[in-house]
């Protein structure tokens, strides 16, 4: 379900990792500037630049989710999972691994397998990351706005991102709620006809988070194996 764009990494993986950029990232971005650029429609601007001034007075993030993986043939299936965000760092915790990302390193936790890898945080062409979801604009995407919809008796508005350049996803959705002008639902549509669906179902902002939360404690897990695939880095 992964692309190698999200981050470029093992696709065992990949699935959490893209949870981790696609939603939380958004909320990250939403606080930063927008460059309005003309390929970019005119009122898909007018409606992030709401959004951004709400996740802009967030300090910290954390979101309750529910990620829905729909093939062209078979059964969907459907995930729970919990992210944190502050700043360009974030904390994943879904189905049976973690993510910790401090915007330097990765770690990457498989309880399954007592393991843990740390790898540099580097990101490829065509990524969606935390820290440029909404100056997506910039690296070869277009907005356009799809229009309003009515859902679960709310009104949504639909944004509609289409990557400029080759990548195996078409196009990336979002629904933005009308009434508090929050990410309610960010939905990935592959070439191949599966569609990915992230639905926040609890948001709670500001909440106290230390920067270590965003680290791996191996003092705290002294029974997982670690696996370092880090390069020294250049001071």
């Amino acid at each position: 379900m992964i692309n190698k764009g999200i981050l470029g990494l093992k696709k065992k993986v990949g699935a959490l990792r893209y949870v981790g950029v696609l939603y939380v990232g958004l909320v990250y971005l939403l606080g930063q500037s927008l460059t309005v650029q003309a390929q970019n429609d005119p009122k898909a601007e007018a409606i992030i630049k709401k959004v951004a001034a709400v996740y802009k007075s967030y300090s910290t993030i954390k979101a309750s989710f529910t990620l829905t993986t729909t093939p062209v043939s078979g059964r969907a299936s459907v995930e729970k999972g919990n992210v944190w965000l502050k700043g360009k760092k974030f904390r994943l915790d879904y189905a049976s691994q973690e993510i910790y990302c401090n915007s330097l390193f990765t770690w990457t936790y498989s309880k399954d397998d007592a393991e843990v890898t740390k790898e540099n945080f580097k990101l490829k062409d065509n990524s969606i990351t935390p820290n440029e979801i909404f100056t997506i604009y910039n690296k070869g995407f277009k907005s356009k706005y799809e229009g309003p919809i009515v859902r679960n008796g709310k009104n949504y508005d639909v944004i509609q991102l289409v990557p400029k350049n080759a990548a195996n996803y078409s196009y990336v959705k979002l629904e933005i709620d009308k009434l508090t002008n929050k990410i309610q639902r960010v939905i990935q549509h592959y070439k191949n006809g599966t569609e990915v669906a992230i639905e926040v179902t609890l948001l709670t902002p500001n909440t106290a988070l230390a920067d270590t939360f965003f680290e791996w404690n191996a003092a705290a897990h002294v029974d997982v194996a670690i696996v370092d695939l880090t390069r020294k880095r250049k001071p």
